[in-house]
This record gives C-alpha cells, structure tokens and sequence, in this order.
C-alpha cells in the first residue's frame, strides 16, 4: 500500500451511498485505501440468523464492487480466505503500509468503537471520524436532549426532532393535522376483506448465489433458511424496495400498523429496517421520498406521521438510549428474572398459538413488526420470568435488523422493563384479550395459560403495580377473579413454565 495513502475503513453495517461517504470525506477517492473485511468473529458472536448473515456478506461484496467503479482502492479480506480475526488483519494492513491515518463512520457498537480507537493509539494513528449519515441528529444533540430534564420520553425527544428538522410542521412550528401523534388511531384489527399487497422478492445481486451458499454451509446450525432469502442486498435493490412500500402500501400502513394476521406476514409494513441499518437507505432520503409521495397522492396523515415517528422519533431515540444508557441497561436485572428459554422457544410449537406464529415467522423471514416483537414474544419471555440478556440474545439472533444499539433499548427498555424504566413509563405487558382483540387468532386452550402468566406476574410483583397510579387497577382485578378461574390459569401458566422454561441453577 502507498504509505501516502489514509486508510478509510469501512464496516459490514456502514455500506452508505458513496455519494455520502464522499461528501464526508475532504479530498478525492484517490486519496485513500478501503479496508473492508469479513469477519468470522463477528458471524459467530451469536447464532445470527442466515438470512442475516446473507444480506450483509452480499451487500458488503456488491458495495466493494461500487466502491471500485467510483474510483476507490480497496482492499477486502473475505471468510474464505481470512485467516485471523478482524482486529488482527486490521492492525496488520496498518502496519504493512505504514498508515498515518485512519477514517471511519461512526461505529455504533461501543465494543468495536472501544477496539478501534485503542487500536489508533497502539499504532500512533491519527483517527478521523465522519458523523454517519444512517442517522438524522447527531449524538451530541441528543446527550443535551437527556440533560434538559429528568424524565427521558420519546414524545418530548419526537417533538423537537420534528420542529429542528421541520417535518410536518406549519411556519409556527406547529405540527400538520394540529396533533403530534396520530397513534392513538393507527390501532384497528385487520377487516377480514382487505388482503395488503405482498413485497417484491426478486433482486440481483452478482455475489447472491455464492454467499448464500457460503452461509448454508458455515452457519447451518443458525436459525433460518440462507436458501429462502427475500431481502434487498444492493442500493438498487434499496430504493425500489422502498418505492414499492411508498406506492403499494403507505396509505393503509398507518391504521393497521398494530394488527396482526395469520393472513399476511407483513401487513402494510415497510420492513425498512434491515436496510436503514446497513446503511443501504438513509433516514432522510427515506422521510423525504414519503413526503414527496404525500404530495401527489392522497396519504392520510395517520399513515404519513406514523410512518415518519418510527423514522425519525423511535429509531433515533433508541440510537441515543443506547450510546448513553446500554452500561446500566445491560446490567440491570429490575424483575429479578433468571429462567431460561427452552428448545420450543426456538422450534415454534409452544402451543400458544401467537408466539409459535411470531417463532415460525422471524424463523422464516428473520423479520416480525414491531407488535409481535413487544406484545408477543417479549411480553411472554417477561411474563416467564426469562433472564434479560437471554432474551436479548434470543432477538439478537432471529432478526435480520438486529443490531446492539437496536436491540439493547428495545429489549430492556420497551420490551421486559428490565432497566426499571429509564424512558419506558410502565411495562408492556398483556393477556391474551389484546392477542386476542388485535389479530384473527382463535380462542383455545392457549388464553388460559396467557391469563395464567399474566395475572401471575401481577400478582408477583403486587407491590410495584399498587404503588403506580396508572396501574394499580390490576391487582385489584386480578382480586375479583373468581376462585375457580384464579386456580385453573395459574395451573396452566406453572405447567408452561415447567415445559417450557429452564429454572436457573442453583
């Protein structure tokens, strides 16, 4: 490597338009050598789901492939041929070409932005960071965010977000429709006539069908079928992706965004998630493509701000919550919780008839929205006493979006409560008439043993439910049960726990 050369060093996550990169960047492609690798560690740090694992290797070889055509060097170490781990090859192509400086993205995970930066002290490098462009604010906004008062809440975080970006707003800052959430009109059961359109499923990628082999054949004890893969892997690939969601099916997202249905895997959902995440897409571009849309077609404005709150309120939100809260999320345990999942939590046949759905379905797609994610399995694994950083894992691995500084916020802030609430106000818990009020599930045997789980927790925990006004209703509902309910559910929710979970050691 020329020693005049920076090194710009790009991640499996960061595969940012090149446009962007460039504008990041203060002088011309020429100046600099690429380094991208495959890492073995990193595709075994979990079980992550093939499909997974299949969208990123692919995308990160096509990317290297645009990254040349757009006048790069690059230098990219694949599973086939490397032969040590990521850290290890970093620091050896530092060395080999005498590099003086090396520039990255912002690197969300703080593990490997820990790694990173002590390797440019050991090596004497001079580190340049590039704020990223997968994200609308930047971290220091939102650090000053959480010191402006003690209660760290979406709404108030969503607010701002829309005024200093003006999204939605009228010259007075003032939101569009006169409201700032639409939310509490986006929750109706899917009508039994109306069928959303399925998502395209054909992309080109020069590099799909040997990485999907690749994977098959490394990773085949991980969840998934890397054969059944469904997933968008280039840029191309990304913006008619998201064309297709914003003609096809953001009109009718927002009423429908919280049902579920054993009719329709996806709904009126965009199933952005996996793309924004790699950097494929970027929020802006993706906020102002609907805004544009909206324009010239009829959107209804619950769609539209539904679909621009999950963009640009809850995934920066969650971005903040973990580059300033991950530490004590991690380590806290509020529930005390300390089971853990069984082999059925993984195979689907549980025999609660919504959490095998979302099992089969994430197994299938590497994919649930955001509904099965928190009101089924997570509410479930809370309300069976599951260890935090076990469910984490459980997620980290059967979801192709998943990513630390996605599933940290999501899991132990929103989904178990087990942080005790650091921007969650109550926990999301339910039995099975939300289940049962919000899909096209039927009633069987399965209601009893979540009303069993349900009314159990409740009564576990009876000292914290009576000391929140907003919640202290539920002992006193679980007390007017009749005897005879009370004993047959609890009976049913101790026999799932005994099938199904694995009591902690002692």
């Amino acid at each position: 490597m020329n020693s005049s050369l920076k090194t710009l060093l790009i991640l499996g996550n960061q595969l940012v338009p090149i446009q962007r990169l460039q504008e990041g960047l203060p002088e011309g492609c020429e100046n600099y050598a690429v380094y991208m690798a495959e890492d073995m560690e990193f595709c075994r740090h979990y079980r992550y789901h093939q499909q997974k694992l299949v969208l990123i290797l692919a995308a990160m070889r096509h990317y290297a492939d645009e990254l040349r055509a757009a006048g790069f060097t690059v230098h990219y170490q694949n599973l086939e041929t490397a032969d040590m781990p990521f850290a290890e090859g970093l620091r050896r192509y530092l060395q080999e070409g005498n590099c003086a400086e090396l520039w990255h993205i912002e690197v969300e995970s703080k593990p490997l932005q820990t790694r990173v930066v002590a390797l440019c002290q050991e090596l004497g490098l001079v580190r340049h960071e590039i704020q990223s462009p997968m994200f609308l604010t930047s971290r220091s906004f939102f650090k000053e965010f959480t010191g402006q008062s003690k209660s760290l809440l979406m709404a108030r975080f969503y607010k701002q977000q829309r005024q200093n970006l003006g999204i939605l707003v009228d010259a007075e800052g003032q939101p569009e429709g006169g409201q700032w959430s639409f939310d509490a009109e986006n929750r109706k059961k899917l009508p039994r006539d109306l069928m959303p359109p399925e998502l395209p499923k054909a992309f080109a990628n020069a590099h799909l069908a040997e990485v999907i082999s690749l994977v098959a054949e490394l990773f085949a004890d991980h969840p998934g079928n890397a054969q059944e893969f469904w997933w968008p892997s280039t840029r191309a690939g990304a913006l008619a992706w998201l064309d297709d969601f914003l003609h096809q099916r953001l009109a009718q997202f927002g009423p429908y965004e919280d049902a579920m249905s054993l009719r329709t895997d996806t709904l009126f959902h965009s199933a952005l998630s996996p793309l924004l995440n790699i950097g494929l897409l970027t929020p802006d571009e993706v906020i102002a493509a609907a805004l544009r849309r909206a324009e010239t077609v009829d959107i209804p404005l619950p769609s539209l701000e539904g679909f621009v709150r999950q963009i640009a309120g809850w995934r920066e939100f969650i971005r903040g919550v973990y580059q300033n809260y991950s530490e004590q999320q991690q380590h806290t345990n509020f529930w005390s919780h300390e089971r853990q999942l069984g082999a059925s939590w993984y195979t689907g046949d549980t025999g609660i008839a919504p959490l095998d759905h979302a099992i089969q379905t994430a197994t299938r797609l590497g994919w649930n929205h955001h509904i099965p994610r928190l009101m089924v399995v997570a509410n479930l694994m809370n309300l069976c006493e599951i260890q935090p950083t076990a469910v984490h894992r459980w997620f980290m691995e059967m979801y192709v979006d998943a990513s630390p500084w996605v599933m940290g916020p999501n899991v132990y802030g929103m989904g178990l409560f087990s942080d005790g609430g650091i921007f969650a106000t109550k926990p999301y818990i339910c039995g099975s008439n939300y289940l049962l009020k919000m899909s096209d599930y039927k009633r069987g045997d399965w209601c009893d043993v979540v009303d069993g789980l349900y009314w159990r927790f409740i009564d576990k925990h009876r000292g914290f439910f009576q000391g929140n006004p907003r919640l202290a209703l539920m002992p006193k509902a679980l007390d007017k049960l009749k005897p005879e309910r009370r004993q047959l559910i609890f009976a049913a929710a101790e026999a799932f726990l005994d099938s199904h979970t694995l009591r902690p050691k002692a």
